[in-house]
């Protein structure tokens, strides 16, 4: 017998599909992210921020690592590598302007 779900049901979708999504999810948070987080290094480089600079530094190298470790996994993995860099960017941009 199979075991309930929170709202009484069995699973949907089946266990590898569910890992399938979180990893399309995830390759596309850390392209996200490191597009966005890669405006504010380059904001702070220009501002001759040392500290700032070296901290968005990491955050975009270790973010990038994720995305990197994906897609090199799986190919497939770049559609939403790519769509995290453009929206990512397109984020980025819109919050500097503020």
């Amino acid at each position: 017998m199979r075991a309930l779900g929170a709202c009484g049901g069995s699973s949907i979708l089946p266990t590898e599909t569910k890992k399938a999504i979180m990893d399309y999810v995830t390759t596309f948070l850390a392209l996200f992210f490191t597009d966005a987080f890669y405006t504010y290094y380059l904001r702070a480089v220009n501002n001759n921020e040392v500290f700032k600079s070296s901290c968005w530094a990491v955050a975009v190298y270790l973010m990038a690592g994720v995305a990197i470790i994906n897609y090199t996994s799986n190919h497939w993995m770049l559609i939403p590598a790519c769509a995290g860099a453009f929206c990512g960017t397109w984020v980025g941009m819109k919050i500097r302007r503020r």
